[in-house]
């Protein structure tokens, strides 16, 4: 499949004053970031905003703190942000399972916590990480173990399975969302305690919300 790179495709948009925003706390400082800036100034009611981990700071918990410093007010330093409930703005963490045991549980329940009066605090887990979503925009089963264990590492996995043998291109596959949130959905399962279970992704959730205002332009 040969795919345009969207500079070619339309000039961005600049968000309006009315647009909602989505900030997405990344826990990779390139992959993650990159893939949702793919988004920015598709329309001019959604301001995405990606946000990379700090300095390597990756850990769930560091992610959370960084998120209180920007959003939530304290005795030192008004908020970077504010959020306006009114043009539902939302804030999600993307983050894969790896090796961070109860700070994952720890990441949800704040966010539950900042949920009581309104729905926009939001975790989006992978397992084992990030690349788990970019294999679905071209696969609609998951990988087969034996053929990742081949592998170093189940990125090295995903980056060979990449069609075109170059890995996973920002700058024009993105653009298979539709695909990815289909593959992504149909091969969604949960653990008993509900952590996503191996090659399962939460992440069909925020861009299924990206993709329903981005869909006409996209599709077109």
């Amino acid at each position: 499949m040969v795919y345009l790179s969207r500079n070619k495709i339309y000039e961005r948009v600049e968000p309006s004053k009315d647009a909602r925003k989505i900030y997405i706390f990344c826990e990779g400082e390139r992959t993650e970031p990159n893939y949702f800036r793919f988004f920015q100034g598709f329309v001019s009611n959604l301001e995405i905003i990606p946000i990379p981990c700090a300095n390597g700071q990756s850990a769930p918990k560091k992610l959370k703190d960084d998120a209180k410093r920007r959003f939530l007010h304290n005795k030192n330093k008004p908020p970077e942000y504010i959020l306006d409930y009114g043009l539902k703005d939302m804030i999600w963490f993307v983050i894969d399972t790896d090796r961070w045991g109860n700070q994952i549980d720890q990441l949800k329940i704040f966010c539950r916590e900042n949920n009581k009066n309104y729905q926009n605090w939001f975790v989006a887990q992978s397992n084992p990480c990030f690349e788990i979503w970019l294999y679905y925009h071209f696969y609609d089963i998951k990988p087969d173990q034996t053929e990742v264990e081949k592998f170093h590492t189940f990125k090295e996995f995903v980056g060979n399975k990449i069609p075109g043998g170059g890995g996973f291109d920002h700058t024009r596959m993105p653009i298979e969302i539709a695909t990815a949130i289909k593959n992504a959905t149909a091969n969604f399962e949960q653990q008993e305690n509900g952590q996503p279970d191996q090659y399962s992704t939460e992440v069909f959730k925020l861009a299924t919300i990206i993709y329903e205002t981005v869909k006409e332009l996209i599709e077109r």
